[in-house]
């Protein structure tokens, strides 16, 4: 398993343990059913993350979606930077090391649902 996807599994596992992180998630997709965040890396292909306001609260596949909210390409070492806030989210759309496809303002909600179970877990 990759850094990114061990990322991605801690995330999950803190917003299924904690009842804060359910709620920030409930609150993120509001009105709707969910959201889908497709991530696109070159070292493991696609993947993407089903998040949604009852349990499981979030699960990662591996595919492509027919149409997410949001689509990141990048490579890994970069999207993990990014998500745990070592590189900023600017600096990699102004350098062209991200591409973000669809609602960016997604990743305002992500970020903050990360920083918020990342503070949990210290």
């Amino acid at each position: 398993m990759s850094q990114l996807q061990e990322f991605f599994q801690f995330l999950i596992a803190k917003v299924r343990e904690k009842d804060d992180l359910q709620k920030q998630v409930a609150d993120w997709i509001g009105p709707y059913h969910g959201k889908i965040l497709q991530v696109s890396t070159p070292e493991h292909g696609h993947q993407y993350i089903v998040v949604t306001k009852h349990a499981p609260f979030m699960e990662l596949k591996n595919g492509i979606y027919p149409s997410p909210d949001v689509i990141y390409k990048a490579n890994a070492e970069t999207l993990l930077g990014i998500f745990t806030g070592e590189v900023k989210f600017k600096d990699t759309m102004k350098d062209g090391s991200l591409d973000v496809i669809g609602n960016a303002h997604e990743s305002d909600a992500l970020a903050n649902l990360i920083l918020a179970a990342m503070m949990g877990a210290m």
